[in-house]
């Protein structure tokens, strides 16, 4: 996390640019792949901060952001359902009422 909060200083400043910060998310993505396992095992049995419907949106092809907010997410303990890059507005709608709903029927 470190290492991507300097790329992300390095970018603002005009100093690092976008292939190296692409590639600087590989990496990233590929580490925290491999420490996948560790990071699950530190985590305590069933609490998260939170649950995350991540999606590029129909139209959209960028999906370097959203590898990177997936990947942040996820070293900070929240659960993401990801949708992958051009889903229909709707798909993501309805996920997110969904797992509103799975949520709430959790809590009843």
């Amino acid at each position: 996390m470190s290492g991507m909060n300097v790329v992300g200083d390095l970018f603002g400043e005009g100093k690092m640019f976008l292939p190296q910060v692409v590639k600087s998310a590989r990496v990233m993505k590929q580490a925290v792949a491999y420490l996948e396992p560790y990071i699950q095992a530190s985590k305590e049995a069933g609490r998260s901060n939170g649950k995350i419907v991540l999606a590029t949106v129909k139209g959209d092809v960028h999906d370097i952001g959203r590898n990177i907010v997936g990947v942040v997410l996820q070293c900070n303990n929240y659960e993401i359902i990801d949708l992958g890059v051009m889903v229909p507005s709707d798909k993501i709608l309805k996920t997110a009422i969904e797992q509103r709903r799975i949520l709430s029927a959790c809590r009843a």
